[in-house]
């Protein structure tokens, strides 16, 4: 299912932007910093609905089988990764590469991440070495469904 994204009325930016992006396995919001306040500008809100399936609801009742050997021992297949991990897998790719078109662009000057742990992994695998070197911060914490006002908070002064 394609990600849904809501764009915001202010997608016009300035180049070499800096970008706010917070977020988690199932939304991510991108913020642009105002060069003349500081303040958050919110660009896009992209969600993830796809996160919201449980494990069990997304796979079948029974495990695949295999049978090994001569003597036909057997065992339950279990996969490398879940369902849910898949998701927050594909999620962080979308967003990476939304990421690396706006740098390859020269949109984007500088990145702040601030994302769920297990998430921020996932961006750092996931993001091409030129969009890495944008990076100025990482925060390790999840502020997906917070105000913009503490999401501001929570990062440098001057940006």
């Amino acid at each position: 299912m394609p990600h849904q994204y809501t764009p915001t009325p202010h997608l016009t930016e300035p180049a070499h932007a800096t970008w706010v992006i917070a977020a988690d396995a199932g939304r991510a919001r991108i913020f642009s910093v105002s060069p003349d306040d500081g303040q958050l500008v919110e660009l896009l809100d992209l969600l993830n609905p796809d996160a919201r399936v449980q494990d069990h609801d997304a796979l079948s009742d029974r495990r695949g089988h295999v049978t090994q050997g001569v003597a036909g021992v057997g065992h339950a297949f279990e996969p490398r990764e879940t369902h849910g991990e898949h998701i927050a897998e594909s999620f962080a790719k979308d967003l990476c590469h939304r990421l690396g078109v706006a740098q390859r662009s020269g949109e984007l000057g500088r990145i702040y991440l601030l994302a769920a742990p297990r998430f921020l992994g996932l961006l750092r695998s996931n993001l091409d070495p030129a969009t890495h070197e944008l990076v100025a911060q990482e925060l390790s914490t999840d502020l997906t469904r917070r105000p913009v006002g503490e999401i501001r908070g929570a990062l440098p002064h001057r940006l």
